[in-house]
């Protein structure tokens, strides 16, 4: 494709191919969450490794709708004859995942079901603290992708097709951990969400965020004074979102591990 040499059938059937293996990836990704999350559930102790493994695995899932963006652009430009540089990102987006996943299969196989053996009291703080982390990384990645595209011109007809699908994927994981936070609750039948802690830790992030994200949005707007009708005026609602998705998870998250420390 680099060489715009014609593609045979057999070619195009790779294709075919890496679609299944995204597939079959991406279910593996969602199960070793599952068990990652299940794991530290019941963890004594939070530990530094398993917060990695956990945004190893998030990213990965993550990464999973970079590689079809990213090959989709690589198709439309070989098609109309032009320059194809994502391969390079792509090549290390896929070695992450390589990595990411041969970590992930170890883990899975050896480490997670010999340490589950050692059984401790369920910690709710521990759920909490992975939504919180799980909220920082999303929100991080958010942020990370608004503020590019508003630095690299890009027509507004495609910031907006692609911005809307970026903020929903890039949801997903958050989404995902905080049901099962609420699966967790529920189950414990128990009428406090929140233990004494918690409420005062949500209640100094929840003004933290507020104070933070009303001067950003405030300097943003001043900034962009002389052009709101530009990609401003679409990015603006997914940055305000991964924004306070961002510093109120990282609030509650750095008070949280003070517990640990």
């Amino acid at each position: 494709m680099i060489q715009f040499e014609k593609i045979t059938a057999a070619e195009e059937n790779l294709l075919n191919y890496f679609g299944i293996g995204l597939l079959i990836f991406l279910v593996f990704c969602l199960l070793s969450l599952y068990q990652i999350v299940k794991y530290l559930k019941n963890a004594k102790k939070i530990s530094l490794p398993y917060l990695l493994l956990l945004a190893g695995c998030v990213l990965s899932f993550i990464f999973i709708f970079s590689d079809i963006a990213l090959l989709s652009d690589i198709s439309k430009q070989y098609k109309y004859g032009l320059s194809q540089p994502e391969w390079g990102l792509l090549y290390i987006v896929i070695a992450f995942q390589f990595v990411s996943g041969s970590i992930l299969t170890y883990i899975n196989l050896f480490k997670l079901k010999k340490e589950s053996e050692a059984k401790y009291v369920a910690r709710d703080s521990n759920i909490f603290v992975i939504v919180q982390y799980v909220g920082t990384i999303c929100g991080l990645i958010g942020l990370s992708l608004t503020i590019l595209k508003s630095l690299f011109p890009t027509p507004l007809w495609m910031i907006k097709s692609q911005i809307i699908i970026a903020t929903l994927v890039l949801l997903i994981p958050y989404v995902l951990i905080v049901i099962y936070w609420l699966i967790v609750k529920i189950q414990e039948k128990t009428k406090e969400w929140y233990d004494e802690k918690q409420i005062q830790d949500i209640g100094r992030s929840s003004f933290l965020t507020l104070v933070t994200s009303l001067a950003v949005m405030g300097l943003l707007f001043f900034l962009n004074f002389n052009n709101l009708d530009g990609a401003i005026s679409v990015l603006w609602l997914p940055f305000y979102a991964f924004l306070v998705l961002f510093l109120f998870s990282l609030c509650n998250l750095c008070f949280s591990l003070k517990e640990y420390s």
